[in-house]
């Protein structure tokens, strides 16, 4: 059995930052799904966050026979930032947006989890890099499967551009995001224009 001395320090921060990726997904994407339920979109996130959520579930036997455990810490950083995103991103930006950013999400997972398997690689430990590589292979059928949920999303223009939830305060939060693009796509004319 390994143990803590023989993961690189890289790993380390990146075993962290996975669990915090994670339950970053799991809790922002379990707010996702429900709203966009009975969509395309709303199936491919439902689906990613149980595939998500059974990594965490394998991850945390995993890392603890090196001594490296993800909770409460680093997945209360997590399920934070969701919290974050949720407020500030989610609310205020309009659907087609909110679900571009969730396929970052999934992104940065099998990313991660590439770059894991190559560290795990670099130390000799073939055991750690399959584990690793074969998560990154299946989070990406689920990648793909978002991405082009996203894509299809498309075909809705209505959809696309309305506020993720149809509450009172998201409503108000979509509009000051309007104005604020407005804003900005006034001061990029005026300057445009200067520079022409």
């Amino acid at each position: 059995m390994a143990d803590e001395g023989k993961l690189h320090p890289a790993e380390h921060r990146a075993y962290r930052e996975l669990y915090v990726s994670c339950r970053q997904l799991t809790r922002r994407w379990g707010r996702l799904a429900p709203a966009l339920e009975g969509t395309p979109v709303g199936d491919a996130l439902q689906r990613g966050l149980e595939e998500t959520q059974r990594l965490l579930a394998e991850l945390a036997q995993r890392t603890a026979a090196y001594g490296l455990h993800g909770g409460p810490t680093a997945q209360g950083l997590g399920a934070r930032i969701a919290d974050l995103r949720a407020v500030v991103t989610d609310r205020g930006a309009d659907t087609g947006l909110v679900v571009r950013f969730a396929v970052l999400d999934m992104e940065h997972l099998t990313t991660l989890l590439r770059q894991l398997a190559e560290l795990a690689r670099a130390r000799g430990d073939r055991d750690l890099a399959g584990f690793c590589e074969g998560w990154s292979s299946r989070l990406e059928s689920e990648l793909g499967a978002v991405r082009e949920a996203a894509v299809k999303l498309g075909t809705d223009p209505d959809r696309a551009a309305a506020p993720l939830h149809d509450s009172l305060p998201n409503r108000a939060a979509h509009r000051v995001g309007w104005v604020f693009g407005s804003i900005g796509e006034a001061v990029d004319r005026v300057a445009g224009r200067q520079r022409g």
